[in-house]
């Protein structure tokens, strides 16, 4: 009699009853509790992206987030805390979650939190104390795109995160310390980034151009004005920006 051959195929495993249901029941107490409400505040994290349709939407509109995208967010502080654990036990000394590390202007329509402040820490060429510590998570590809390619190239949304936040908690005397983690590897990748005044007075402007709109009604322009560009194609607010 032949023996029966098993079929372990991973697109098998994955369409399983049982792990389809697992999901589909995670997902689900995920969107019942983690709805995320309407931010009461332009965040110095957003103001970067190019466009500013975009960025009144992220400020002002209610999100839902797929619970996959929740994870990816979990994720990137989960990579956080374990490389902070990692530099205080090198000698680092952070601090993170004060009001020291946080920013509020516009009367409090922009408003930025910084991941930590580094007040002391190993005599390292091309670093100072205190300077501002920025911390990512990014795939692979993404990753070796801020190796390969520096921060304001690869990234301006966060190189001008982090002009606004050198700025605004006067951290501009030393470079900052931007730390990538490569959430495929665990490779992690450290760049000092000297303040640019230019990009944060730049990025400021932008903050006040959106809070003035959104004062009064008003929509910026979009970064495009053809639906089928990829960066709407990748909006969450696709539907009613064009609606």
């Amino acid at each position: 009699m032949e023996a029966e051959i098993l079929d372990f195929n991973r697109a098998h495993v994955a369409n399983s009853d049982v792990s389809m249901a697992v999901n589909a029941a995670m997902d689900a107490a995920y969107e019942a509790q983690e709805k995320e409400a309407r931010r009461p505040y332009l965040g110095a994290s957003i103001i970067g992206h190019e466009c500013l349709r975009r960025v009144q939407y992220d400020w002002q509109v209610t999100s839902t987030h797929p619970a996959r995208t929740h994870r990816i967010f979990q994720r990137g502080h989960s990579f956080e805390e374990i490389s902070a654990r990692m530099m205080a036990a090198a000698g680092f000394r952070i601090e993170r979650g004060t009001p020291a590390t946080g920013f509020a202007a516009a009367d409090g329509d922009f408003r930025g939190h910084v991941d930590g402040i580094v007040h002391a820490g190993p005599d390292i060429p091309g670093l100072g104390y205190p300077c501002l510590w920025e911390h990512k998570a990014l795939g692979s590809s993404g990753w070796k795109k801020l190796e390969r390619d520096g921060l304001a190239k690869a990234y301006p949304q966060y190189a001008d995160q982090v002009a606004i936040y050198q700025a605004y908690l006067a951290l501009d005397e030393h470079p900052a310390l931007f730390t990538a983690v490569n959430a495929d590897t665990c490779e992690v990748l450290h760049l000092a980034i000297p303040f640019n005044a230019q990009r944060a007075q730049a990025a400021s402007d932008r903050a006040v151009l959106v809070i003035k709109a959104t004062r009064a009604h008003e929509l910026l322009d979009r970064v495009t004005d053809k639906e089928t560009d990829w960066r709407c194609k990748m909006c969450p607010h696709k539907t009613r920006c064009w609606a």
